[in-house]
């Protein structure tokens, strides 16, 4: 095996540059040293005082900096799988469907009936600054907010028809009541 340890001089001592593989065996290696030293009781014979110190603080030394090591690999760990959870976690509050030629878009949210009119419901996201619900207005919480369309927004034949909220959070009732409101519009 390789070894991709860095060894740099300093006037004052030597700067070691290693993989967290040489740095677990190194550590290993440290404490069974400090370990063997210390049930031999030879320790006297060959370490000074002060380098018996600081084996102790060497051994620490090397946790601390292998808890360093694999909290940064951890960060890092997270900040590309990040992508990967903002992805998942939109899937799981946004739906996409084609029925009978309709592009079906479902929202997962809180939302306000915002109609003037109590006979026909136009709903808002809920927590939008500028979502004012009506008086006596409906809320409906954990649903999904459809919104239906046929063609493409850049030619003339784009149809968007309204949409409508369920009454649940269950991902098969969008289904119903997109068809409905398509059934609802052809006549």
């Amino acid at each position: 095996m390789v070894s991709i340890m860095k060894a740099q001089a300093l006037a004052a001592g030597l700067r070691l540059t290693l993989s967290k593989t040489e740095l677990e065996t190194l550590l290993i290696l440290a404490r069974y040293g400090a370990d063997r030293l210390r049930d031999d009781g030879r320790s006297l014979f060959l370490l000074t005082r002060k380098q018996e110190n600081i084996a102790v603080d060497l051994v620490h030394g090397l946790e601390t900096g292998l808890t360093s090591v694999r909290w940064k690999q951890a960060e890092a760990k997270a900040r590309r799988d990040e992508p990967k959870r903002e992805a998942e976690r939109r899937a799981a509050r946004e739906h996409h469907a084609q029925i009978d030629g309709y592009t079906i878009l479902g929202l997962l949210g809180d939302w306000a009936d915002v109609s003037p009119d109590p006979d026909r419901r136009q709903w808002a996201d809920l927590y939008h600054s500028d979502t004012r619900p009506r008086d006596q207005g409906e809320l409906r919480r954990n649903v999904w907010r459809i919104y239906i369309t046929k063609g493409s927004a850049s030619s003339d034949g784009f149809v968007v028809l309204p949409g409508d909220c369920t009454m649940t959070a269950d991902r098969d009732e969008i289904a119903v009541l997109a068809r409905r409101i398509i059934a609802d519009t052809s006549h």
